[in-house]
């Protein structure tokens, strides 16, 4: 995790059990990243790809789980953020479930 925090601007989570296949879709749609310049990776577990400065790399749920670890550690940088349903209200995910925003639209937000 080190290596990619000095090798990538932004680093993605997306928890497994988010269970929504269309947001899934929106993540890994390469149209919705190409207003961004910033050197993104989405670890998910999906197979791994790369388009332009965005990389996608599957993780393996133990990774995963230390990976949620360490986002406490950085979380006040802003280069690791968590894809992940939650008891918070207000978050991006609520926002899409009550069509405030699209799912596009809040990976967008999410990779700016």
């Amino acid at each position: 995790m080190q290596k990619a925090l000095e090798e990538y601007d932004r680093i993605v989570l997306i928890d497994r059990k988010l269970g929504d296949q269309q947001l899934l879709d929106a993540f890994s749609d390469g149209e919705s990243f190409k207003g961004s310049d910033r050197k993104t990776l989405i670890l998910w577990e999906r197979a791994d790809r790369k388009a332009g400065s965005i990389e996608w790399r599957h993780v393996a749920e133990e990774e995963a789980e230390g990976i949620l670890r360490l986002y406490h550690l950085y979380e006040f940088s802003n280069r690791i953020a968590i894809v992940a349903r939650g008891q918070a209200f207000g978050s991006l995910l609520d926002y899409v479930a009550t069509g405030l925003l699209t799912r596009e639209e809040m990976a967008a937000a999410i990779l700016r």
